[in-house]
Parts: structure tokens; C-alpha cells; sequence
């Protein structure tokens, strides 16, 4: 990821995307024992990452996890404060602002979750539909 040159000015409903970025790092801290957070601009788009060493969501379910009070069965299910509506709120937050969030498989053996949101004020138009990715 590439450091931006400029600061970087976002239109956004500043209390909900606090919480999608907050509900990411939770879950991240709840399950692995070591979380890293990265964030960079991407062309027009602002790409936060956030990795950790847990068990990680096998690759069938990532989909699922996105469902409100949808729990896994493994060890991502052991926390009785778990309710199952991070991950949906998070995503339903990221796409309210044009954006999604998607999961895949950290470097660091965990979870990559990646939320991206578009930069309203690099382009011209409105973006498109965030793209498939990973």
C-alpha cells in the first residue's frame, strides 16, 4: 500500500464509519492475538485492511458471516458477547458509503477483512459499483 501525498478529505457520515472501522478491528482482537491495520489510497478508492493471526473464516462461509446473527461453529464462535451483527453492520455502513467490505486470507494465517470506499473527490462522477477483489 502507497502512502498518499496529500491529506485526504472524505465525505462521510463520521459515527457510522467510525463503527464499521471499530466493528473490523473488534472482531480482529477478539480472535487473533496479533492485529494489523493498514490504510492507503488507491486510485479512487480508500483501502483499510485489517489482518489478524486467528483461526480465520474458512473461504464457504466468508459469504455468510455477512448475515445478520449468523454465528460460525469453530472458534470464532466461543465469545458468549458474540452477537453475530459486526460484520453485517460493518458491511451494510461500507456500502452506504459506496463502498464494501470483503474477506480473504491474511499473511499473518488469519482474517483479511478490506473495506474500501471510494474518494468522491478524485473523480469527476460518482464511481462505479465497487469491483469484485479480494
Amino acid at each position: 500500500m502507497r502512502h498518499p501525498r496529500r491529506p485526504l478529505v472524505l465525505p462521510l457520515k463520521r459515527q457510522a464509519f467510525k463503527r464499521a472501522v471499530t466493528n473490523l478491528v473488534t472482531n480482529a482482537a477478539r480472535f487473533g492475538d496479533n492485529v494489523v491495520i493498514r490504510a492507503a489510497a488507491e486510485e479512487c478508492w480508500l483501502r483499510i485492511e485489517v489482518d489478524d493471526d486467528g483461526p480465520g473464516i474458512p473461504a464457504t462461509e466468508r459469504d455468510n458471516v455477512f448475515r445478520p446473527f449468523y454465528r460460525l461453529d469453530h472458534a470464532r464462535n466461543q465469545d458468549a458477547g458474540n452477537s453475530g451483527l459486526g460484520l453485517a453492520i460493518a458491511r451494510d455502513i461500507a456500502r452506504s458509503h459506496g463502498g464494501d467490505i470483503a474477506l480473504s486470507v491474511s499473511s499473518m494465517g488469519g482474517l483479511r477483512a478490506t473495506m474500501r470506499v471510494p474518494l468522491w473527490g478524485l473523480r469527476r462522477a460518482p464511481p462505479p459499483v465497487a469491483p469484485s477483489w479480494p
